[in-house]
C-alpha cells in the first residue's frame, strides 16, 4: 500500500475532513478542517469528494517523505513550502515521486494550511467522518496529532492513470437493456463531443450501442449527469439546464465532480468512459 512518513510534525498536524454532522445529542462537536474553504480548493484539486480526509497543518510546517508516487495539493495559508528544497506553488496539482520531501516553514499570511493526496487516506473513520477530535481522540490518525515517524497509508484513487479525458460511470437503471456487446462498447469506444451540444445536454459521436429498448414505458426523473440512450443508439449526457424528466433509458450517470471534468471538454473534443 502507498505511503508517506513524517519526519518532522509541525506544531499542530492532523487528519481533518468535512466534520461529522448530527451528534450534539450526544455532546459530541463536529470537528473538521478549520478554515473548510481552503480544506475544500485542495479537494477539487484533485477532484476529490468534499468529505474526504486531508492534512491540516497549523502555523509551523510538517516535513514529510513520500514512500511512492503520487499527486498532492496545497491550499491554505503559505508555508513556504519546498519540494527537495525547491519552491512549491500552492493551488495547483503537484507530481511527487518516491522518495520526495515536502517541507515548510511557519506560515506568514495565515495560521493554516490543507495537503491533500489524490487518494484515500487510511485512517480512522468515526461516527463517519475521519476529523481528528483531540479531546475525545477519536477519528484521524489514532485520534491524535501526527508524530514524527508516522506512517499513514493511502489507497490511490481507481482513477489513477487513466488517460487524460477518461470519465468514471455507474451503471444506471436501464444498464441492463444494453446487450452484452454493448456493455463493453460503453468503456471501449472513445467518443467525439458533437458539435450540437449545449447547456441542455452533450451529444456525443461515436459507435451506436444496442439496447432491447429506446424508450421507457413512461418519463421519469432525470438530473444532470444522467446518460440517456436515444434511438439513435449514441449516448446523451444531460447537463445542467436539462429537463428533469425523460423518456430515453437512462444506462448509466456521472458523479457530479467529474460533470464539472467533462463540461470543460472543447466541442470536438475526445472522451472515454470507464465503469466504477
Amino acid at each position: 500500500m502507498p505511503s508517506f512518513e513524517i519526519i518532522k510534525p509541525g506544531l499542530l498536524t492532523t487528519i481533518q475532513d468535512a466534520g461529522r454532522q448530527g451528534l450534539a445529542y450526544y455532546a459530541i462537536p463536529p470537528s473538521g478542517a478549520m478554515d473548510s474553504n481552503a480544506a475544500r480548493i485542495a479537494l477539487l484539486l484533485l477532484n476529490q469528494a468534499g468529505d474526504a480526509p486531508l492534512i491540516e497543518c497549523t502555523s509551523v510546517a510538517p516535513t514529510i517523505k513520500f514512500h511512492d508516487a503520487t499527486k498532492i495539493a496545497i491550499s491554505g495559508a503559505d508555508f513556504q513550502w519546498t519540494l527537495n528544497d525547491a519552491p512549491v506553488v500552492v493551488h495547483t496539482v503537484i507530481s511527487v515521486q518516491p522518495g520526495d520531501t515536502l517541507s515548510g516553514k511557519m506560515a506568514t499570511n495565515g495560521l493554516r494550511g490543507y495537503l491533500a493526496i489524490n487518494g484515500t487516506l487510511l485512517v480512522d473513520k468515526v461516527y463517519n467522518s475521519y476529523a481528528t477530535y483531540l479531546n475525545a481522540g477519536i477519528g484521524g490518525y489514532k485520534g491524535r496529532v501526527l508524530k514524527k515517524g508516522d506512517i499513514i497509508e493511502w489507497e490511490s484513487s481507481k482513477e489513477e492513470g487513466y488517460p487524460v479525458n477518461t470519465i468514471p460511470l455507474l451503471p444506471g437503471p436501464e444498464f441492463r437493456w444494453l446487450s452484452a456487446a454493448a456493455q463493453h462498447q460503453l468503456q471501449d469506444i472513445t467518443y467525439t463531443i458533437g458539435s450540437d451540444s449545449n447547456r441542455m445536454g452533450l451529444r456525443l459521436r461515436g459507435e451506436r450501442l444496442e439496447s432491447t429498448s429506446y424508450q421507457l414505458e413512461h418519463s421519469l426523473p432525470v438530473l444532470p449527469g444522467f446518460v440517456q440512450l436515444p434511438p439513435s443508439g449514441l449516448p446523451l449526457i444531460l447537463l445542467q439546464d436539462g429537463q428533469v424528466s425523460g423518456g430515453y433509458p437512462r444506462i448509466a450517470y456521472l458523479r457530479e465532480r467529474y460533470l464539472a471534468v467533462l463540461n470543460q471538454i472543447p466541442l470536438g473534443g475526445e472522451v472515454r468512459f470507464r465503469l466504477t
